[in-house]
């Protein structure tokens, strides 16, 4: 069921894409997509001594959690509400953003907002996409109650209970949040996405649907995909408008700044 929804997710992006390009009457992201998901899957051969270190430290950062997987399963206590809204965050966030910089960018003839929207729908589907294609080749069994399963592996596996690793809504929450840090928003906006995105991963160990590792590799996933793709198509402009929350006198507002 979960996969269907992600599944789901994806196809609705991908629809999302032309529209935006439309809107924006610049590159198609939905072409866009595919090349990045091209220069992102061959990456590894334009590293430098920093990107291999940097690699290297997620790798190390995903093992070292691994140690931890078995003695901190089930070790997640906290509200089952609140762990319904993290994992409800990872596919409302990303679907929320393109409307909200979709639509607006297209109410307003705003190319960065709708840049900031094509982003953002890029991400999720590269997201998406990665995070499924390592479950199906891990073949991880999920915690499930069974402490023992942290390493049992099926490489190959479609099975949902053997898709662990790594956390595809804990990647998507992430990947949505890495690429709102380039965008207009307050300081104060892009911190609570991550914030989010935490509780995000946290939920998905309070259901036991993940290992801590699991959490770890998703995130960095997310992190690195919504990086890359910001910095492949900055949203940037003279002209960018953004909306700014504002509390004086007792009130609270939203100011639009546009520079024309």
């Amino acid at each position: 069921m979960q996969r269907s929804i992600r599944w789901s997710a994806l196809v609705l992006l991908l629809l999302c894409l032309p529209r935006l390009a439309a809107a924006e009457g610049g590159e198609c992201p939905l072409r866009a997509t595919v090349g990045d998901a091209a220069a992102l899957a061959t990456a590894p051969v334009r590293w430098d001594g920093h990107g291999w270190s940097m690699a290297a430290a997620g790798v190390g950062a995903v093992g070292l959690s691994a140690v931890f997987d078995r003695r901190l399963a089930g070790q997640w206590p906290g509200n089952d509400w609140l762990a319904e809204i993290g994992n409800g965050y990872a596919l409302v966030a990303p679907v929320a953003a393109i409307a909200w910089y979709g639509g607006h960018g297209w109410l307003t003839h705003d190319a960065v907002a709708v840049r900031t929207g094509a982003n953002v729908a890029e991400a999720a589907v590269l997201a998406v996409a990665a995070t499924e294609l390592l479950k199906v080749a891990v073949g991880r069994e999920r915690p499930a109650g069974d402490l023992d399963n942290h390493r049992r592996f099926h490489p190959g596996n479609f099975s949902e209970r053997r898709t662990s690793f790594p956390s595809g809504h804990t990647a998507l929450a992430f990947a949505t949040a890495a690429t709102l840090q380039e965008s207009g928003l307050p300081t104060a906006a892009k911190v609570g996405a991550y914030g989010l995105a935490t509780l995000t991963a946290w939920s998905r160990l309070h259901d036991e649907r993940h290992w801590l590792s699991d959490v770890v590799g998703g995130g960095l996933i997310g992190y690195g995909v919504g990086r890359f793709v910001a910095h492949r198509h900055p949203a940037t402009a003279d002209h960018a408008s953004r909306f700014t929350p504002v509390v004086a006198d007792g009130r609270v507002g939203v100011v639009w700044e546009r520079r024309f």
